[in-house]
């Protein structure tokens, strides 16, 4: 009986992408996901609201364990992703969005200080599987938030 896949004429399972073994039973997460840099700084105003910076991450499962097209993480779960933000006790300035990578500013944490940079780490990791929590697999990246005194967006195209 397969676990994770479907009978086969030949073998005893046809296994799902993400499994394998005998009969379908084993989760194989064979890349850890990585960051595209792993140290970023963002400039940005003291009132700056919304989105202050996209964490991008790949994971080699998707394309090599999965097929391109594959419909999402639920069709390739070693291939999905969560993300996590690491700060100092206390500072609660950002947020970190766990599935987009996203931050965004916390308006209701504590103020952005001009002429300041406040340091972060950012944290990818494969989504664990019961059995496999111990085997998870991350990657880091340094992020520095630099409130400009002078900040002046500047837009490419004029």
């Amino acid at each position: 009986r397969c676990v994770n896949g479907y009978a086969g004429e030949e073998v005893p399972c046809i296994c799902y992408p993400c499994w394998g073994g005998s009969y379908c039973q084993s989760y194989e997460d064979n890349y850890a996901p990585r960051f595209l840099v792993h140290a970023a700084t963002a400039v940005v105003p003291e009132n700056i609201t919304g989105a202050v910076y996209r964490a991008w991450a790949t994971d080699g499962d998707l394309g090599l364990t999965c097929p391109l097209g594959s419909e999402g993480p639920g069709r390739c779960p070693c291939a999905a992703v969560t993300y996590q933000l690491f700060a100092a006790p206390g500072d609660h300035r950002f947020a970190l969005h766990q599935d987009t990578g996203v931050l965004t500013r916390n308006t209701s944490g504590a103020t952005l200080l001009p002429g300041q940079t406040y340091a972060y780490k950012l944290m990818v990791q494969s989504l664990p599987k019961r059995e496999r929590v111990q085997d998870l697999q991350y990657d880091i990246l340094d992020l520095k938030i630099y409130v400009s005194p002078d900040y002046v967006k500047i837009i490419p195209w004029t």
